[in-house]
């Protein structure tokens, strides 16, 4: 397994909107290090137009102060890119926790980075999650949970029952799409597998993971949770077959930390919804990193997104590693090599405003997704409405990255974006 030491900071380059540059390459370009090939962002105030009102548990922030105009259209934990160059977008929990997150409405967005004008466009809300026919056995927010709290904050009311989940009700970090179009969350409450028709709408009762759970599992009952909250599903990917997932934890079980191993996560393997016994483990460089992203490259191939919980100027660790799922030497564990360290990115033109060389500083980067044999897109999490990633006083944006590859990836044709 591979052992990769922590590169030193890298200083940051200023936030800067403006075009895009399609030039030729120069000369002076090394084509052994990875390069940014396109760069877009979302402005911070994006929501969904019409929608509620939201952010009555929070104060947030001096960037964006709360409550909000609307449903955020922010803190994507996970992506689907089409070939026509849209993008599926989940958004996470909505404000960090459950506790502060009722009124905010899961959803999934269709989304269009530009990376000739360096602008996303926000094309529209897909979904949102909903339960219409009773799968969840015990009360969520806008059936029951609402009605049953005695004190909410001023201005806001109980909405009427319409089994919309929200960001009380789970915390969705991940998805994938089955080869049937049926949808795939992991979430990190349970942490659970959420199984949805192609409207959000839940097919089953959420999927319990074996032997795992976290403090905010509705059905702890006073038993011991064994993991911490915020670790569950932040990763989870699709074999080519489009039926086999393999969601991973984001960080250690508590039996993993008491035996020395608190840098390893584990990743299950789910076969038509029913998890096989077993796991692999991933060795992260450090017990203090956090799983980003996990997608599938081919059969047998992963991409992992591994980073560090810092930001700004003090972010030092931000990488994409290639992960062999094979176990050929029976170790338990994946095999590991880096493939892009997105602190040391080349950027040749400059793109975004940023100099020669591109870091991506995010406290979150949850999202990456492959285009073709030797470029992937880069998405981060930006923590609706905090700020830090380019500056302690401006608030994060969604930034967008093409980066083209030194090596082409060895990627399953039906992994690449379908029409």
């Amino acid at each position: 397994m591979t052992r990769i030491g922590i590169l030193a900071a890298v200083a940051l380059a200023p936030l800067a909107v403006g075009n895009a540059v399609h030039a030729t390459p120069r000369a002076d370009v090394d084509p052994a290090r990875p390069t940014l090939v396109g760069w877009a962002s979302l402005p911070t105030e994006t929501y969904v137009p019409g929608s509620a009102r939201s952010g009555y548990w929070t104060s947030g922030s001096a960037a964006v102060p709360a409550p909000y105009p609307g449903q955020p259209v922010q803190g994507f934990s996970a992506t689907h890119a089409y070939a026509d160059g849209s993008y599926l977008v989940m958004s996470d929990n909505g404000f960090g926790a459950k506790a502060n997150s009722a009124d905010f409405e899961l959803a999934v967005h269709r989304i269009r980075p530009d990376v000739a004008t360096a602008r996303t466009a926000y094309e529209g809300l897909e979904f949102n999650l909903s339960d219409p026919a009773r799968h969840i056995p015990w009360p969520i927010w806008r059936d029951g949970g609402c009605a049953s709290t005695t004190q909410l904050p001023a201005g806001y009311s109980c909405p009427a029952p319409d089994r919309v989940l929200t960001g009380w009700d789970f915390d969705p970090e991940s998805m994938q799409i089955a080869q049937d179009g049926t949808f795939w969350f992991g979430e990190e409450f349970g942490p659970y597998l959420l199984h949805t028709d192609d409207r959000g709408r839940l097919l089953e009762p959420p999927i319990a993971t074996p032997g795992v759970k976290s403090p905010s599992n509705p059905t702890l009952a006073g038993a011991t949770p064994n993991l911490a909250n915020s670790k569950g599903y932040e990763g989870m990917a699709i074999a080519p077959n489009g039926r086999t997932l393999h969601p991973m934890l984001e960080g250690a079980v508590a039996e993993d930390q008491a035996a020395g191993l608190a840098a390893d996560l584990r990743i299950f393997t789910v076969r038509d919804g029913s998890f096989e016994d077993g796991f692999l483990r991933y060795r992260m460089e450090s017990a203090a990193h956090a799983l980003g992203d996990f997608i599938m490259v081919n059969n047998h191939q992963a991409l992992v997104i591994e980073r560090d919980n810092l930001q700004g100027a003090a972010a030092v660790f931000k990488r994409i590693y290639l992960a062999d799922l094979r176990d050929r030497d029976r170790d338990g564990y994946v095999a590991k090599t880096l493939l892009v360290d997105l602190m040391d990115v080349s950027n040749p033109h400059r793109l975004g405003g940023f100099g020669d060389t591109f870091t991506f500083p995010y406290f979150t980067i949850e999202d990456v997704e492959i285009l073709d044999r030797q470029t992937i897109a880069v998405m981060n999490d930006n923590n609706f409405p905090a700020a830090g990633g380019r500056g302690s006083a401006v608030a994060d944006v969604n930034e967008y990255l093409q980066i083209r590859l030194a090596q082409p990836l060895q990627v399953h044709p039906r992994l690449l974006p379908q029409r």
